[in-house]
């Protein structure tokens, strides 16, 4: 389509569309005038690319896809922007996350009000298939637990051969983070039970997933294999050198820098994700009562440990959702 035949499409558009548009093209104004201050070339030039993606975007054109499980994504604003280590800005992650909202599959989405407009336009076309969920961080569950975490990644018996500490990783100072982490099987627990699509699988998937890279189906296409055959459990992608090699030393693995069973990623049948996130409310009691925080991820192997059968690990890494768990052949 050229330039000027899209410009008039524009100027056709119902006011409500007119104003998600508007909306959006802020956003990209926005996050193109901070990559420009910030970054160097080629950062700059890769996020001006992405934003002229998303704003070239037409929406879904008739339905390919396979509609008989739910995608479950978030993005919710922690601040990260203005971080002094591991920042990365709210549009960064818009920009990102445009990718997986390009998925051809029944999805919920979490989000904050000020992002809405841009779930809004990326979505367009799969308005029926898609539930947006305004959520305020502060409204989460785990927030009310944000001032112990606090007091307890300042003290000392924390901070003591830590080496997340020693790192400066924001999982060892900022509770907004690891709440937000822990947060995700709550974001299923919701949509398992709520159930919009009356699906009987389930999948999280984080909203900047890939990173920027071009690693999903090009024609939103996704036709899961080998992940339907396991209802009972739930599926993570498992790193090298694997989870069991910890568990003779996992009273202390919150103090370890290992990223063993990807949190970005995780699929399972609806019972099972209750099961899990009962699981997971215990444990975090337990370490508030201990004095232990962590992310999603060192939550995930102390509950392999309680329970490894309702777990299936597949051997992978941070990216190879598409790779490990695709049938469909883009053409």
């Amino acid at each position: 389509m050229r330039a000027g035949s899209r410009s008039r499409k524009m100027f056709h558009l119902s006011p409500a569309r007119r104003k998600v548009a508007i909306t959006t093209a802020a956003i990209v104004f926005i996050l193109m005038t901070m990559t420009l201050y910030r970054w160097g070339y080629q950062n700059e030039k890769k996020t001006m690319e992405d934003a002229y993606m998303a704003m070239s975007w037409e929406g879904f054109g008739p339905e390919r896809g396979l509609y008989n499980f739910t995608v479950v994504t978030a993005m919710v604003d922690i601040g990260r922007g203005s971080w002094g280590q591991q920042r990365r800005t709210y549009n960064t992650y818009l920009m990102y996350m445009q990718r997986v909202l390009r998925l051809d599959v029944n999805m919920v989405v979490f989000v904050d009000a000020k992002g809405k407009p841009f779930i809004d336009w990326m979505r367009r076309g799969r308005e029926n298939r898609t539930n947006i969920v305004v959520q305020d961080f502060k409204a989460l569950p785990y927030y009310k637990l944000r001032g112990r975490m606090s007091e307890i990644m300042k003290s000392p018996e924390y901070q003591q051969d830590n080496e997340l500490v020693w790192k400066q990783l924001c999982e060892s100072y900022i509770p907004e983070y690891d709440i937000l982490q822990l947060s995700k099987l709550y974001f299923m627990d919701r949509v398992v039970r709520d159930n919009p699509f009356g699906t009987t699988y389930f999948m999280w998937m984080d909203g900047g997933y890939g990173h920027g890279h071009d690693i999903h189906p090009s024609d939103g296409v996704w036709v899961p294999k080998g992940l339907f055959d396991h209802p009972d459990q739930v599926t993570f992608m498992e790193r090298p050198p694997g989870v069991r090699k910890f568990e003779p030393v996992k009273h202390k693995i919150h103090k370890m820098s290992i990223n063993i069973l990807a949190g970005l990623f995780f699929a399972g049948g609806g019972g099972a994700f209750k099961e899990l996130y009962d699981m997971q409310k215990k444990q975090v009691e337990t370490w508030m009562q201990e004095g232990v925080v962590d992310d999603d991820q060192t939550m995930y192997m102390l509950l392999y440990y309680k329970k490894p059968s309702l777990f299936h690990l597949v051997p992978g890494d941070w990216y190879d959702v598409f790779s490990l768990f695709n049938s469909h052949v883009t053409r």
